[in-house]
């Protein structure tokens, strides 16, 4: 009964997660429309806006600053791992240093990019 469910569980996981994202599209999509109806019942106009695509409108406003985000990985990394190596010890330590090493990596890529917005 073990070897089944350590089987079934992931699949079934991934499922849910796909089902869960599907079904808060859809009442994210109906409560839209559910304001677009109430809105013509009751002859008020929506402003141009509220008809863009909201994929479009979560992008323009998520504007991230990549400075910012490779030095809060570097933080976690740093204190990762010290915190695991302080409670656990060395040889899980190691696990701290993904998120620091990829904190590097923004970083470089950051200045690299930076240096070729200044050049061109």
């Amino acid at each position: 009964m073990e070897e089944i469910l350590g089987i079934l569980v992931p699949f079934s996981t991934a499922v849910l997660i796909v089902l869960i994202v599907f079904i808060a599209k859809i009442l994210r999509d109906k409560s839209r429309n559910e304001v677009i109806m109430k809105a013509i019942e009751n002859g008020k106009e929506l402003p141009q806006e509220f008809f863009t695509p909201y994929e479009k409108v979560k992008k323009e406003v998520k504007e991230r600053d990549p400075l910012k985000d490779s030095l809060i990985t570097l933080g976690l990394g740093i204190g990762l791992t010290l915190a695991l190596y302080f409670f656990l010890g060395l040889k899980f330590a190691a696990f701290g240093l993904i998120p620091l090493f990829v904190g590097l990596g923004q970083l470089t890529a950051y200045f690299v990019n930076k240096k070729k917005d200044k050049t061109v």
